[in-house]
């Protein structure tokens, strides 16, 4: 079975056009699982590949797919059909190798690893000019896998801390129909529905990018993890089971989970893609670079939004843990004329913000351990029972909370190594922190008073997102109403935390 793709006069090409379009049907014509389109202008061409184990393409007459061209080899590439197990649903998929000296090229990059399984929409080129649009061919009639809800509706009045957090509950439990998708419905790859475009971030488990959704045009951020092995049938189940939790997320100041996709990269290795609702307008980090600190009544109107947010989680069991600047993103309406009445004290070219919390759950994504060990290399937002790891609760949100709403108002965060000793590590395991003058001689006493609640060793002691919105701070517009003043401590200057600004210079210089 053999497809010549000859380049010697048009006659030739004519006729191997008709046999690459019909030489790897045969009898095997029910089972085309992808195809070939030549981007070569006036060289129009589909080459169909069946699910027989090799494909081979290069110079040799005996290649499957042959190409003449000086710059391919005599055997250039071969593509295997191999069953690639996902979610528990089984995929035939293409592993593609390289076997020759000018190189074949995946969308532009020179395929190095020999084990790279195609997605759809790679550009495929081999040597400097046979170039290939790769595409596989819709399936349907397979179910997804459905997300047991047996347990979504165990016990919702137990308190908010009782020892073990329990499990994630779906925010619709009113009915115990199961829902099922077909193949049809639920697009089988990200690249099936989505477009990939420029990098917005990095970080240690993902890589986030601006995405187009073909269908709509709706720009959109996936987040892509770093390949993990797909070894282990367990964890797959349980982290399908995580993400239908977290689809089911509905909150103004959350940022929406779309879709997520499961995408192998080598025979051994799968890839996760979470697509997330596109925030334009930065990190409340940036913010507070740009303004040094932020105001009392603006950090108040922010922290409400945050609290807002983490309320919804937590009543569903959910929790962040990972609560610092960098997650919590800003939408903001600008003033377009002098006569729009501004929604609460922003800054005058500012009508209206809108907080959005970003990458609730991920420890469910990285592993609790890996997850761990990445916050542990950045402690100053990490709860102690964390670093001990002695098991935590919604409780380690509201430290984080404590601490960025610490950093709000001053610029620094409450625990460093330039207030040593102890190390910020014992700062933190002791709840050793301070208000320092004059940073905060100006900060109602109300707040010192909640950050005090927050920032308690103890995590049954530490205030719980309920009970910061009762707070007065929240409550009261009549000032300072706790028994007696908080005291500003003093410190040698030197000694102080670098603010984000002071920090950023440095940085950029």
């Amino acid at each position: 079975m053999k497809t010549y793709i000859q380049r010697n006069s048009e006659e030739e090409s004519k006729a191997d056009n008709k046999r690459s379009q019909h030489d790897f049907q045969g009898s095997n014509s029910k089972n085309v699982i992808a195809t070939l389109l030549s981007l070569i202008p006036e060289r129009e061409q589909k080459i169909q590949l069946t699910d027989i184990p090799k494909v081979s393409v290069g110079r040799s007459r005996s290649c499957n797919i042959a190409l003449s061209e000086p710059d391919i080899s005599t055997i250039h590439a071969e593509l295997f059909t191999i069953e690639v197990q996902i979610n528990g649903i089984k995929r035939k998929m293409i592993n593609i190798t390289d076997k020759s000296r000018n190189g074949t090229f995946i969308n532009g990059d020179r395929l190095i690893k020999k084990d790279y399984v195609l997605k759809n929409g790679d550009k495929i080129v081999f040597g400097k000019s046979c170039s290939y649009l790769f595409k596989y061919v819709a399936t349907t009639g397979h179910e997804e896998p459905q997300t047991s809800q047996t347990q979504a509706s165990q016990n919702t009045q137990n308190s908010d801390y009782d020892g073990v957090f329990r499990k994630p509950l779906f925010s619709s439990q009113v009915t115990s129909k199961k829902v099922t998708r077909t193949r049809e419905q639920q697009p089988r790859s990200f690249f099936d529905k989505y477009m990939a475009g420029k990098e917005l971030g990095t970080g240690h488990y993902a890589v986030v990018k601006e995405a187009r959704n073909k269908g709509t045009g709706e720009i959109v951020a996936v987040k892509i993890f770093h390949p993990q092995q797909n070894d282990d049938d367990k964890r797959t189940k349980k982290f399908t089971e995580e993400t239908a939790i977290l689809l089911s997320v509905q909150h103004p100041n959350i940022v929406k989970l779309i879709d997520r996709f499961v995408e192998p990269v080598s025979k051994t290795q799968i890839q996760t893609y979470l697509v997330l609702e596109k925030i334009n307008d930065g990190e409340l980090f940036d913010r507070i670079v740009r303004k040094n600190n932020l105001r009392e009544q603006e950090t108040k109107s922010l922290f409400k939004q945050l609290l807002s947010g983490l309320q919804y989680l937590h009543g569903r069991n959910i929790i962040h843990r990972d609560i610092k600047p960098e997650n919590i993103l800003l939408s903001i309406r600008k003033r377009t004329s002098p006569e729009e009445i501004a929604l609460g004290p922003w800054d005058d070219d500012e009508i209206d913000i809108q907080v959005k919390i970003a990458d609730f759950g991920l420890a469910k994504f990285t592993g609790e351990m890996k997850f761990t060990n990445t916050l542990c290399g950045t402690p100053s937002y990490v709860a102690p029972e964390v670093l001990t790891k002695t098991g935590y609760t919604s409780r380690v949100d509201m430290w984080s909370a404590g601490v960025l709403l610490y950093v709000c108002l001053c610029g620094f965060p409450p625990f460093s190594e330039q207030l040593a000793p102890p190390n910020m590590k014992d700062q933190i395991l002791q709840g050793k922190f301070a208000f320092y003058s004059p940073y905060w001689d100006n900060i109602d006493d109300l707040v010192l008073h909640l950050i005090s609640n927050l920032l308690v060793v103890n995590p049954a002691k530490r205030y719980s997102v309920d009970d910061v919105l009762n707070h007065l701070w929240f409550t009261s517009d009549n000032g300072s109403d706790t028994n007696k003043a908080v005291m500003r401590s003093q410190v040698d200057p030197d000694r102080l935390p670098k603010t984000f600004s002071e920090l950023s210079n440095l940085q950029n210089k």
